[in-house]
This record gives structure tokens, C-alpha cells and sequence, in this order.
């Protein structure tokens, strides 16, 4: 029995992968995006360790494998992700069948598989960073509830915790979770909180301490920016997070302030509702999973997301798992069979239709990123090339927020000979004063060239 079962389990799995690479395989024709070509080129091709501002040693390093395998294929390097993205399927399947049965389980993984607000994780090959710590955070939970708590146990949720960590800061959202579940005491037979601590702790402050060690701050650079800037957290951010776990972006803040006004009408009559529907173990678990979507939620309530486009829709990765379940459980204590496929049937479409309509936004930035490197006017002999006005992303899809000079490197080109101009800087005040660029102060010379991006082609502009 235990081996059909076993069988049965590498069959989803296996389906899941497959389903991943069907439903996104218009994206491994997709360029690199931004930050991409940096991993590419630095953690790829260079070899470079991590990735300055950044403490992800084991994501990094998935680019220097992939470079052994495949160079710098970038479907390759995308079909990675696709399978990640399976893979957290196929782990959420896993852990909601501790709640329901294998219907309601597949499901879940069938919503979040098609889930269509989560795209920058999958389709960004840097988002892979965010998979990999839902990864962690969802193979902890079911290595937490496999079966008896014992020594080797512990062990595995230890290793998983530390591993995941060094993927990505996200991953240490399963010590509250973890810690939440068994002090819920829902399921009898699991570990205590107590038995939990050490490991869950001690992995956590090994991580901080390599962290400390390696980078000389807990939360410097990137992550200082986004706790301590002016557009660091506030009252306004859970709201927003939780918005778009179930809204599309939309630019017109009108409009969505309606759809936010509808949302909070219907999860108020669901709330309601939720009383009378299915026993009251389906009622807890919906409870039980609702807080950890709002743990879920927390890396996105600090970092921001975006209501205007798809920009940070990776911070929607890991809640987007348990708002699927949340929404699974639901759907499987309607009691009419008409109705519950009615309902299937509806989410899939809308779905199918935002994914496309997202897929749609990268196509575009994919476009343009190709495009704007084909037409790179040569680097003069004997100067560097200044570029401005690069397009920075197209409806939340990233084209060259960074990474120009390692695009132009993956293309052969001379990249290092790059300088990439901000648009609030104009010519008269890079001629004065200088531009510090990737941690050097630089100023125009009579070999250097200079060209704008019109969004069509390049024109040359002198330089004085």
C-alpha cells in the first residue's frame, strides 16, 4: 500500500513539472530581464559568489550551475524556474493533504500552479530567489507533519530552514508558521512549540551570523532601503498586499478603489458565511491558513507591492499558496457538485485569462530589451560608451532597471565600457560634476561617445 502510494506521488509530482513547463512554456523564448544578466554574467558565467548587496549564496550558485549545463541558454536557465515552479505545487499537494482529500489537495496546487499574480518568480529568472524560499518554507511544513516528531526529524526541518534561508530571507517565515501550527494544537499527535525551537531557532541565528559575517550588516544595502527608506513600510501596506492577492494591477487608482471596495464586501459575506459551511475541523483550517497567508504577507507589507503594475509581484508568491488552499477548502465544502464545478470552472478561465494578459506585459518587455541591444551603436576604440533614457519596464515587466553592461558582455560585446546614465540626470550636470557609476566617479572625455534610447533607436548627442 505504502509503495502505490509512493508511486502515486511521483506521478503528481511528475505532473505537476509537466503542467508548469506546458502552461509557461511561451516564456522560455523570453530575454533575460534586468537583474538576469547580472546572475548571468557574474554569477553565471564569472563565477562571482553572491551579488553585492544581497546575502542569496545558494540561489546565486543555481546560476553557475546552470551555466555548466547549459551556458547561458536562457531557456534553459527559465526552464529552472518552471520546474521550481512545479515542484511547489506538487509540495503544496503534500501538505494540503493533511487537511482534505486528494480532490481538494489537487486543486489547491491546480489554483496556485495558474495563479496569475505571482509571474515576476516564474518568468524573472532572478525571481527564482522567492520560489526557492517558498520552496523551503512548504517542504518544512510537511516535513513538520509527516508523521512522529523524532531526532532525524528535527534534523531534516533544521536543514531545510538553512538551506532555504540561503536562497532567500523569505524562507525564515517557516519559524512562525511552524511555530503557529503546533501551538494551534489542530491536529493532535504533531510536535509541540517547544520541541520546535531549537530547530527552528538555531538555523535562524546561524544564517543571521554567516549573513553578519559575510555581508557586515543584517539588514544593510537593499534591505536597509526598504525597512528604513521613505518608502519603507507603513499602515497602508497590508491592505495593498492583501488587494492584490486577489485584484489585477490597474494604473487607475479610482477603479481600483472600487474593486477594493466590492473585494471587502464579498470576503465580508464569506466571512460570514464561513460559519455555516462544512465541519468544524474545514472551518479551523481555513482559519489556520488565513494566518499564515498574513505571515505569508509580511516580506511584501515591509517591501511594498505595487496596485498600479506587476512590479513586486514576487512578495505574492508564498501567500498566493496558502490563499489557494484557503481557497480550495472552500470551494470543497460547497455541497451542490453543479455548483463547485460551476465555480472550478470560472476561477480556471479568469486565470487562464489574467496569465495571458501578464504574459502579455513580459512579451512586450521582451521585445524591447532584445531590441534595444541589437541596435547598441559600437563602443568607440578608445572611450566608453554613455547611454540614457533605457527603458526601465513595461507595465511592471523589468527591461533595464539594471544590468545594460552585462547584457552587452552576454552579447560578446565590450560591457565594461559601459555607463549607463539615470533619466533625472542630464548632460550639463554629468559634464559638472560627474556620475558615480557602479562605485566610480566618472566624467565625459573627447573619446567618449554619447547616445539617447527615443524608444525606437539611438540618437547621438555630442559631447562637448
Amino acid at each position: 500500500m505504502r509503495s502505490a502510494r509512493s508511486q502515486g506521488a511521483w506521478l503528481v509530482l511528475v505532473a505537476f513539472i509537466g503542467a508548469s513547463l506546458v502552461f509557461f512554456w511561451p516564456t522560455l523564448v523570453f530575454t533575460p530581464f534586468s537583474d538576469d544578466h547580472s546572475a548571468l554574467w557574474n554569477s553565471g558565467v564569472r563565477g562571482i559568489p553572491w551579488r553585492n548587496g544581497f546575502f542569496r549564496p545558494l540561489s546565486d550558485a543555481t546560476f553557475r550551475l546552470g551555466d555548466l549545463l547549459w551556458g547561458t541558454s536562457v531557456a534553459g536557465h527559465r526552464a529552472f524556474n518552471l520546474v521550481v515552479h512545479g515542484v511547489n505545487a506538487f509540495l503544496l499537494f503534500a501538505w494540503m493533504e493533511r487537511w482534505a482529500v486528494r480532490g481538494t489537495a489537487l486543486l489547491s496546487s491546480g489554483l496556485f500552479l495558474l495563479y496569475p499574480f505571482h509571474q515576476e518568480s516564474i518568468v524573472w529568472l532572478v525571481g527564482r530567489e522567492s520560489a526557492l524560499g517558498t520552496s523551503s518554507v512548504l517542504l518544512g511544513l510537511v516535513i513538520l507533519t509527516s508523521g512522529p516528531w523524532n531526532g532525524l526529524r528535527a534534523i531534516l526541518l533544521a536543514t531545510t530552514l538553512m538551506l532555504g534561508a540561503l536562497c532567500y530571507e523569505s524562507a525564515l517565515l517557516l519559524v512562525p508558521m511552524a511555530l503557529l501550527i503546533a501551538w494551534s494544537g489542530v491536529v493532535q499527535g504533531w510536535p509541540t512549540w517547544r520541541q520546535l525551537l531549537v530547530p527552528l531557532l538555531l538555523p535562524a541565528l546561524c544564517y543571521l551570523a554567516l549573513r553578519m559575517n559575510s555581508t557586515g550588516s543584517l539588514i544593510g544595502g537593499y534591505f536597509k532601503d526598504l525597512v528604513l527608506g521613505d518608502d519603507g513600510p507603513s499602515l497602508t501596506t497590508l491592505p495593498k498586499v492583501l488587494g492584490r492577492l486577489f485584484l489585477p494591477p490597474e494604473p487607475d487608482h479610482e477603479v481600483q478603489l472600487v474593486r477594493g471596495a466590492f473585494l471587502l464586501v464579498l470576503l465580508t459575506i464569506t466571512a460570514v458565511m464561513l460559519r455555516r459551511i462544512g465541519p468544524a475541523m474545514t472551518r479551523r483550517s481555513v482559519v489556520l491558513h488565513g494566518l499564515l497567508l498574513l505571515i505569508g504577507c509580511s516580506v511584501g507589507s515591509i517591501a511594498g507591492v505595487s496596485t498600479v503594475t506587476s512590479e513586486s509581484d514576487r512578495f505574492l508568491y508564498l501567500p498566493s499558496a496558502f490563499l489557494c488552499a484557503m481557497v480550495a477548502l472552500l470551494i470543497a465544502a460547497i455541497r451542490m457538485p453543479i455548483a463547485r464545478w460551476v465555480v472550478i470552472g470560472l476561477l480556471g478561465l479568469t486565470f487562464l485569462w489574467q496569465l495571458r494578459a501578464n504574459h502579455a506585459n513580459w512579451v512586450a518587455a521582451s521585445r524591447i530589451t532584445r531590441q534595444s541591444v541589437d541596435a547598441l551603436p559600437a563602443v568607440p576604440a578608445q572611450g566608453d560608451l554613455w547611454l540614457s533614457g533605457l527603458p526601465d519596464s513595461y507595465r511592471g515587466a523589468y527591461i533595464f532597471r539594471n544590468g545594460f553592461p552585462e547584457a552587452v558582455s552576454l552579447a560578446g560585446g565590450p560591457g565594461n565600457r559601459i555607463i549607463v546614465v539615470p533619466d533625472d540626470l542630464r548632460m550639463a550636470e554629468v559634464l559638472r560634476e560627474g556620475l558615480m557609476f557602479r562605485g566610480e566617479l566618472h566624467r565625459p572625455r573627447g573619446t567618449d561617445l554619447w547616445y539617447h534610447w527615443n524608444g525606437v533607436s539611438y540618437d547621438a548627442i555630442p559631447v562637448p
